[in-house]
């Protein structure tokens, strides 16, 4: 039996966020890709962490509270990433999906951002492989 790769269920376009934007703007890019998280990169490109709904929120609301800004990506991201290789079984990404509750795993190969992984590539994933007819050999 063949098993699935990260690399054939993520999405390899990847909508990112600088960690020097205004928390608002991040606000705006994750509402017009229709995402719930974006992977942070700096100038060269590097991962340097992942911005979420959850983390947006936090943002806003110390700002409105505080009466100030809602300051930058870099102050609310989540700088301990999980991230997964594109060659990795997805079953082996699914279980740190669920022990270290990461929604959005981005995918890294040699050091680059090549893609991103979401409970719904890999539902999909399960999914096809269950739709799959079984090879009679």
């Amino acid at each position: 039996m063949r098993s699935i790769t990260v690399e054939d269920c993520m999405t390899p376009k990847v909508v990112t966020v600088s960690p020097d934007i205004q928390v608002p703007e991040a606000i705006r890019i994750l509402l017009k890709h229709n995402i719930t998280a974006a992977p942070v990169v700096d100038n060269e490109g590097t991962l340097i962490g992942i911005l979420s709904e959850s983390d947006c929120l936090e943002g806003t609301l110390n700002g409105s509270y505080f009466s100030q800004d809602a300051g930058l990506v870099r102050d609310y991201m989540t700088s301990q990433v999980v991230t997964a290789d594109p060659k990795e079984d997805i079953i082996t990404v699914y279980q740190r999906f669920m022990t270290d509750k990461a929604y959005r795993v981005p995918v890294v190969a040699d050091g680059n951002l090549v893609g991103i992984l979401s409970p719904k590539d890999l539902m999909s994933a399960v999914l096809e492989f269950y739709e799959r007819p079984v090879d009679s050999a």
